[in-house]
């Protein structure tokens, strides 16, 4: 076999491995969630036959096949082409939110009772293992933004409705002026309702019972 086929055989094996490892990685993002249905149907329809394709290469190169005329080479030709363009339509196929790139997922803003700050609660990477949650806060006035993490079960939520206009959090002042009380609303995935104080100047929250 000549050594550039060979090279270029082996190139090539090395790009369908990693697309189809890609698509494994990305559809999972890293292992945090299940594969859904796009990745599923990428798998057995695109990333099946591109392991395939990887394999049946790999076992001709072990063998040390040599084409032996034009036709030969015209076949191996549209199998290493076939398989790049399955590889290219994988890479294309996977998904990055959640991992790459965060997955947002927020409710609509509200205004606290004192008029002091407008609010929302962010739902970050929901239905995977890594996911977490946030309050946002813009303060009205100066128009200074922050973020407060939030110790929310975010991981216990199995469904979330999504409609034009989402109440999942509400903030309400107290007697010391940095100080807001969060509670969760019932829907918000069906969660048990929960309240944290969150103390805005320190940037920080606490669960209270």
């Amino acid at each position: 076999m000549a050594t550039w086929l060979r090279l270029l055989i082996i190139v090539i094996i090395i790009f369908n491995v990693s697309s189809f490892v890609w698509l494994l990685l990305g559809s999972t993002a890293y292992f945090q969630r299940e594969m859904d249905i796009v990745g599923t149907f990428y798998l057995l329809i695109v990333g099946i036959p591109v392991l395939l394709l990887a394999i049946l290469f790999t076992v001709f190169l072990i063998k040390g096949t040599v084409p032996t005329n034009g036709v030969h080479y015209i076949g191996i030709c549209l199998g290493l082409i076939l398989s790049l363009i399955l590889s290219a339509i994988l890479i294309h196929g996977v998904n990055s939110s959640g991992w790459a790139k965060e997955k947002l997922e927020s409710d609509s803003p509200k205004i606290t009772a004192d008029g002091k700050y407008e609010y929302h609660i962010d739902l970050i990477n929901l239905f995977q293992r890594n996911s977490k949650a946030r309050l946002y806060l813009r303060n009205v006035s100066t128009g200074e933004e922050k973020f407060i993490p939030i110790n929310i079960q975010t991981r216990k939520i199995k469904t979330l409705a999504v409609g034009k206009v989402n109440h999942w959090v509400l903030l309400e002042p107290t007697d010391i002026d940095s100080q807001y009380i969060l509670y969760t609303t019932k829907d918000l995935g069906r969660l048990p309702e929960e309240k944290f104080k969150i103390d805005i100047l320190a940037g920080t929250s606490s669960g209270v019972k």
